[in-house]
């Protein structure tokens, strides 16, 4: 064999055609590697540009909805501030409305129906849903306490309701002296100080409730029932449901209760007296109207959903956000167990 040639399928070649074309065939490789790696940086730029976006202008939808929840707890208490139930304009849920419709109305939209058929091809518009319900229709963990003691009438409540929804009574001995003694420790610690926020942790939403001792499984049970707000608050009789009444009064059966349910529904009560309840002698316990109010919202945009759940109180006409809580909202989301959104098709 001569120098500088090799031998392949008979034939003798030059050695240097062979390197050539591995030469060759590496350069591409690299080429294609280097350009692979440009579209995926340049794609990932592009990807995160988009999620910020698509982020900011849910923050700025979420505030939009909010500002509107706060101005229809205004409007009523303008028009109408001594009664409060589930038949006002402020309780009606917004059900996956296409955003526009939430905004301009739904005359608007119409006209422009001719025009939106044909882009078919066009991303999904953001649909809203919002439900203000009344913070005040559930029990409050807050009214355990009187003082630094614990209230023997709001016990006697509270040990009813783990009764009807036939939870262990021993969860509501540790909620309440877990509750007895965070009040207490922060009392003497002062609520400002370090030692106080490092050594008790008072829970501001319910789902915070399992801080005080309470199980996943009884909390579950007790979310729709019960509320945590930052003061005392009495029961709202036009929006409680059967069990809180059926707890409020312990001589009630659900009978009774389911009474006085379908009495509002027919007419709201005007007064507690309109219950024709005659063993409603507790100062405080009861109310027609309320100053807490619960506000749920999802924004859908594209495969995204973001929930909001937040606590408003009014006073008069002023109302004021007291917390705001964001995440993704999923199927089996701990946004609201109370709430369910019927998604329109």
């Amino acid at each position: 064999m001569r120098a500088g040639y090799v031998w392949q399928k008979g034939h003798l070649w030059p050695e240097a055609r062979g390197s050539a074309l591995l030469a060759a065939l590496l350069t591409v490789a690299l080429v294609a590697a280097f350009s692979s790696q440009a579209f995926w940086q340049e794609w990932r730029s592009v990807a995160i540009e988009i999620a910020d976006r698509s982020r900011l202008e849910t923050d700025w939808l979420l505030d939009g909805t909010h500002d509107w929840a706060r101005a229809r707890l205004r409007d009523d208490a303008q028009r109408s501030s001594a009664v409060d139930h589930a038949g006002e304009a402020w309780a009606q849920p917004v059900v996956s409305l296409p955003l526009a419709i939430f905004w301009a109305g739904e005359e608007t939209i119409a006209g422009q129906s001719a025009a939106d058929s044909n882009a078919s091809e066009a991303p999904p518009a953001p649909r809203v849903s919002q439900q203000l319900s009344d913070a005040q229709s559930k029990l409050n963990v807050m009214n355990l306490l009187d003082g630094q003691a614990l209230s023997p009438l709001w016990l006697n409540a509270f040990d009813k309701l783990f009764e009807v929804l036939k939870l262990p009574p021993e969860q509501l001995l540790t909620l309440s002296q877990n509750l007895q003694q965070v009040s207490a420790t922060r009392s003497l610690a002062g609520v400002d100080s370090t030692a106080s926020a490092g050594s008790a942790l008072l829970p501001q939403q319910t789902a915070q409730l399992v801080w005080l001792g309470l199980t996943p499984a009884t909390l579950a049970a007790l979310q729709v029932h019960v509320t945590l707000l930052p003061s005392r608050t009495p029961v709202n009789l036009n929006s409680a449901s059967v069990e809180v009444l059926q707890s409020l009064l312990p001589s009630f059966k659900r009978s009774d209760a389911e009474r006085v349910v379908a009495l509002r529904q027919s007419k709201p009560l005007q007064t507690v007296a309109d219950a024709g309840i005659s063993d409603l002698q507790s100062e405080g316990q009861y109310s027609v109207s309320s100053r807490f109010f619960e506000l749920h919202t999802e924004i859908e945009s594209g495969t995204v959903s973001v929930a909001e759940n937040a606590l408003l109180q009014r006073d008069g006409t002023s109302v004021r956000t007291l917390w705001r809580r964001r995440g993704m909202a999923t199927e089996n989301s701990w946004w609201s167990p109370s709430l369910s959104f019927q998604k329109i098709p």
